[in-house]
Formats: structure tokens, sequence, C-alpha cells
């Protein structure tokens, strides 16, 4: 049987972001009076929490009205206020015209409040793209995360417009977009988002035959962050693709003797080693991300795949028989573990197992779990419908660190027509960290 590519799990930031309030006045800013802004201004004091959209939109056109006169002339008030009145009406281009107008006219004390209006676009516009790709609109969430960063220099936005070049097909745009993302001022970057964009780049280098390049990208990010230990895992790779193989060796055996790795830096070792083809250690190392969190599904599946690639299946065989019966509609684990058992010349058993996952009336895929802001923890995937109709509903339980549970949410939706895939996400926010998850088959 082949063996299975595994990669880590990159979501799309979830959750709504919100904007922050435009900063008043301070005392050294002192703005040019406008008769227009200040129309324009008593036009929005309509709009309240309970305003109907309607009204909303009509106060924002009324206010713009009222602008009209002076949004030809000099005066960088006008400007803050036509930039508002814009994002309201979601009218980014316009609104980012405007934005650029204000800060070519407003003296350097008033900046803030273009700086404030910039990042209030920006969320704007990631939010539209969070629901858009939450609604399967991947166009809209890709022109809304490329405008997001038109408006600010967020690599929450250049990453996620990346992933979706990505996932069409574009990768030339996807290495340009993560370049202009690490081109700009990162001062005050989030570590996560920074170490992405630089793993996206590389692989995508790497993947493209341009490994040097990869090369100088994260020997650059490695002068200013040398203990980072995935992209050192990822430097060696490209070491590899480059013919330096003694050096990456050096790198992989000290990195595998280290103790002090998270469970998902053991994941970023593991997968970097299997994408290697280094099956040995890349087991060892998924062994280890196992060892330090035994509920985490990605962790547990990729032990498996690899040690059944480096030969050495039968140890996992029952890690195997778990996988299938903690997510029974995963197809690929019923092949995993038929794969396994296969290769420990147990051919009856897995033909056994095959069957099993033929026989199921829902199919899940590339279902994991990842952790989100504020405690709150996502379960994504697409599933098919085999043999189910109308409505299907799919226990879940959330286990901790020991193993208990500690959330349940039931997956519910109608089932798609056979043929079609259908994306699904589950959110809990429990009071405990989750440390994996596991489901049950619908009805059960």
């Amino acid at each position: 049987m082949n063996r299975r590519e595994f990669r880590t799990t990159i979501l799309l930031g979830i959750g709504l972001l919100v904007a922050p309030a435009v900063l008043t006045a301070q005392e050294e800013c002192e703005f040019e009076p406008s008769d227009a802004a200040s129309e324009a201004s008593e036009a929005l004091q309509e709009i309240g929490e309970s305003t109907p959209p309607e009204q909303e939109t009509q106060a924002y056109m009324t206010a713009l009205e009222a602008l009209q006169p002076e949004l030809e002339g000099d005066n960088a008030v006008v400007y803050l206020v036509a930039t508002q009145l814009y994002l309201g009406l979601e009218r980014f281009e316009e609104a980012l015209a405007a934005m650029q107008r204000f800060e070519e006219l407003a003296p350097e004390q008033c900046q803030v409040h273009g700086q404030s209006m910039r990042q209030a676009g920006w969320v704007r516009l990631y939010n539209r793209g969070i629901q858009a790709y939450n609604d399967g609109d991947t166009e809209t969430a890709l022109a809304s995360f490329t405008m997001a960063s038109d408006f600010s220099h967020d690599l929450r936005s250049f990453n996620n417009t990346a992933l979706l070049q990505m996932e069409m097909g574009d990768n030339a745009a996807a290495v340009a977009t993560y370049e202009a993302a690490l081109a700009g001022d990162l001062t005050g970057a989030d570590s996560t988002q920074l170490q992405n964009a630089i793993k996206g780049l590389g692989d995508l280098l790497v993947a493209e035959g341009r490994a040097d390049e990869a090369l100088d990208a994260y020997g650059s990010y490695l002068e200013d962050y040398p203990d980072d230990v995935v992209i050192r895992i990822r430097y060696a790779l490209a070491l590899t693709e480059a013919g330096r193989d003694a050096e990456a060796t050096s790198i992989f055996e000290e990195v595998l003797s280290r103790d002090d790795l998270t469970p998902q830096q053991w994941v970023e070792v593991g997968v970097g080693l299997y994408n290697s083809e280094d099956f040995e250690n890349a087991s060892t190392a998924f062994a280890k991300a196992r060892e330090a969190n035994p509920y985490s599904k990605e962790a547990m599946e990729n032990y498996v795949n690899a040690s059944v690639q480096a030969g050495r299946p039968e140890p996992v065989l029952p890690l195997a028989d778990t996988l299938v019966q903690w997510y029974p509609y995963d197809e690929a684990n019923y092949q995993l573990h038929a794969s396994a058992l296969a290769r420990a010349d147990m051919d009856d058993q897995a033909i056994q197992v095959l069957s099993a996952g033929e026989s199921t009336e829902i199919v899940f895929h590339f279902v994991q779990m990842a952790p989100a802001a504020g405690g709150v923890y996502v379960v994504r995937g697409s599933l098919e419908a085999r043999n189910a109709t109308g409505e299907i509903s799919i226990p879940f339980e959330f286990l901790d660190a020991n193993g208990q549970v500690v959330a349940t949410e039931t997956l519910t939706t109608e089932a798609p027509p056979a043929g079609e895939t259908q994306s699904f996400r589950l959110e809990v926010s429990p009071d405990v960290p989750v440390a994996g998850f596991r489901y049950r088959k619908s009805g059960v």
C-alpha cells in the first residue's frame, strides 16, 4: 500500500475580531473646521446598537452626501470622515483612497487617527474574509484578505492570502505574498504568524526546486530566532535538497536528542523528517509527540504511518486499531490500519479492515483540531455521505491531558447529496486545556 503524505494542519484564523474605536483628538492635533464633516458626523448620530441594517446604510449615505461639497478640497478631516463612511458602506477601495489622501494632508501629530482607521478597515476586511471562507466563497475570501493587507501590514491577512493562493494552485502568487509579508515592518509581529510565514515561504521554495533561496530565507530568520526548532528542521531539509547532507544530519541528530519540545513541535519535526523520507527518525519524533500528548489525533496518525513506512508495523497495531475506534468515519485511518496489518503479514485482517472502512454510511476527510484565541478549540474537516440521508448527528467528545471528557458537542447537519462533500466545523471553549477529541457514529 502506498504511503500517505502528512502535513501539519494550518487553519485560517477563526473568530471575528473587533475594530478599535477611533481615538479622540489629542490636544496637539487640531483639524481645520469643516461644515461638511460636522454635518456628516451629525447624520451618523442616528446609528445605534439596535439600528436596522437598512437604516444604518441610509445614515451612511446621508452623511456621505453631506460630505460631497468638500471631498475635492484639502481638509484632512474630511478625508478621515470619508474613510469612516466608505468603510461603513463596505466600499473598501474608496476607503483606502480616502485614507491615503488623509495621510498626505494630515500633520504628523494627527496621523494616529489614520492608523486607527487603517486598523478598523483591516478588521472589517479580515472578518469579511473569514465569513466568506466559512461560507465556501474562496474568491471573496481571497480578495478580502488581500485588500486587508493593503490597509495594515498584519501577517494574519498575508498568511491567509497565501494559503488560499496555494489552495487555488497559484504557488507563484503565494511566494510573492509571503515575500511581501516578510519584507514589511514586522515590529510587534505575532511570533506564531511570523513562523507560519517563513514556513510557508520556505516550503514553497523547496517544492519549486529553489532550495538555495529557501536556505537564505530560513537562515535570515534563524539569525533572529536561533532556538526555533521547527524552522531549524526545515532548514535541515533544505540543506538535504541542496545536497548538503552532512550538515542536515547534524541538525537532525541534535534536535532528536532534545527533551524540551512541545507535542506540536515534535509533530512539526516529525513531518519534516517524514517528508524527507527519513521514516525511522520521523517515527521517533512522532512517538515523542504522542508521549507528550497521548490524545493528539495528528500525532497518533503520523506515528502509525511513519512506523509502518519504517518497517516497524507490529508495535503500532493496537494504536492503529484505536484510531478506527475513536474516528469511525475517517476512511484514511481504515486504510492506515490495513496498511499496518498488511506490512505485518496479516493480509486477511487487512482485507476485513478495508471492507469495514468501505461500508461506513458517512466518510470524513482531513478532520483535525486546533486551538483558537481565548481558550477556544475548533475541529474542522469535510464529510460525504455514502448511504446516509436526511439529518445526521455525530457526538464529539473533547479530552483533557488525563483523558477525561471535559466538553461535548454534536455535529448536526444534513447529509450532502451522493458524490458531494461539505465542510464542517465544531467549536468548544471549556475551562481547561483540551488535549484531543474523538467521536461516535451517528445515532449511537
